[in-house]
């Protein structure tokens, strides 16, 4: 009960002192707070930060019509692609036409294309032997030693094994206990 005595009475008082602003004078004689003044403070603000959102809200269609639209200013250079099939059926593109025959002929956006990085296909081109040294230094499976691959599924199947007999020795555990 005195606890919330005092909190009325904290609660009193700084009402009092926020009222006593408008009522004490300054030694210009003008109250420290009145209404016109916070009204007029308000009012800038509230001019301020609608002139900062409209501002900001013409830059945001601004910016945005520049990206949705094909007409810009400066011109995108297209870039030039070709497409061709050897005589094995393998396609090549390149920005070279075909030197040996002839090509298909492809003119691309720069602003519409997405760059992704290729995966290092190098070990393709090497030499059995080559290959088979570079396994022995490195044993960690990947994409391109199918050997280190097959050695984690034959683990992994093992381990699931295990983890079967496990989980039969403990129902069996179990239902021993239960009778």
């Amino acid at each position: 009960m005195k606890m919330k005595a005092a909190s009325y009475l904290m609660i009193m008082i700084m009402l009092v002192a926020l009222a006593s602003l408008f009522v004490l004078k300054r030694p210009d004689g003008k109250p420290w707070l009145s209404v016109n003044s916070l009204t007029n403070k308000v009012e800038q603000q509230v001019t301020e930060l609608t002139y900062q959102g409209v501002t900001a809200l013409e830059k945001v269609k601004t910016h945005t019509k520049e990206l949705v639209s094909d007409d810009t200013q400066q011109p995108t250079p297209l870039l030039q692609v070709y497409r061709w099939q050897d005589a094995k059926g393998q396609w090549h593109y390149s920005d070279k036409p075909n030197p040996n025959g002839e090509s298909q002929h492809y003119q691309l956006d720069e602003r519409k294309i997405t760059v992704v990085a290729a995966e290092d296909t190098s070990i393709l081109n090497k030499q059995p032997e080559q290959v088979a040294s570079k396994e022995t230094a490195s044993a960690l499976p990947t994409a391109l030693n199918p050997k280190a691959v097959k050695q984690v599924m034959e683990d992994a199947k093992n381990v699931q094994q295990l983890m079967n007999d496990r989980k039969k020795q403990l129902e069996k555990a179990l239902e021993e206990n239960q009778r």
